[in-house]
């Protein structure tokens, strides 16, 4: 496999910002507010990377299958056939774990699902709302060991969090593994209300990157990488 898995599509300027792709075996931890729009970018890069040809799976916390198809169809982004083909795999949290009645068995059943790693690329959106208030450290430490090991085999994890709904001590040991580090905010900037991007940590760039990447989302179109800093 190549050493960086291209996320390149027409008329976009994030796969440049981002100096040039994602580096195989990252482990890319997206940290926002509600509002700020992981969701939102952890998807374009979903999106990219099966233009690419690349194979993932989506595991996510809020939407069903069909809010998630309606979702990425209301960006312009057509992931239909990438479904049918099975390149793309889409996990909504509650039939995966229908049987489960206490969060704290989420971590050790995303482990014991060898299904949902077998694509490039892993997406959990987010990690923060699946998760107990507290987390064994032995379940913990499983996790994150099974994190490095998908990243050793030039895979790449993409996990959103909420930092306000996340234990303090978890977040920081996330992003001490993470090898790279992005926090979105929401400001005013123009009069309007702009989200942007915090490249915090970036291991093994390939490339030059934009520490600051403001966007905005348009119907239809997806997101867009604003020309103007956001400061």
């Amino acid at each position: 496999m190549e050493a960086v898995l291209k996320i390149q599509i027409p008329n976009d300027e994030l796969h440049r910002r981002l100096g040039g792709g994602i580096p195989t075996g990252s482990i890319i931890l997206i940290e926002g507010k509600k509002g700020a729009g992981k969701s939102i970018l952890s998807q374009r890069l979903m999106y990219g990377l099966l233009r690419n040809g690349y194979s993932a799976t989506y595991i996510s916390s809020q939407m069903s299958t069909i809010e998630f198809i309606n979702q990425m169809k209301s960006l312009g982004y057509d992931i239909i056939r990438d479904l049918v083909k099975r390149q793309l795999i889409f996990i909504s949290l509650y039939p995966l774990f229908v049987n489960v009645t206490s969060r704290d068995k989420i971590l050790p059943r995303l482990i014991s699902e060898p299904r949902l790693w077998k694509t490039t690329v892993v997406i959990i959106d987010s990690l923060s709302s699946m998760l107990p208030d507290e987390v064994d450290e032995d379940v913990l430490r499983s996790f994150i060991v099974h994190l490095k090991r998908f990243g050793a085999l030039d895979k790449v994890t993409i996990i959103t969090v909420d930092p306000d709904d996340m234990d303090e001590h978890l977040l920081r040991i996330l992003e001490e593994i993470s090898t790279i580090l992005i926090r979105l905010s929401v400001k005013v900037f123009g009069g309007d209300l702009k989200n942007s991007a915090t490249i915090v940590k970036y291991n093994n760039a390939p490339g030059n990157f934009q520490k600051i990447i403001p966007f905005r989302v348009e119907p239809n179109v997806g997101l867009i990488v604003e020309i103007a800093s956001v400061v």
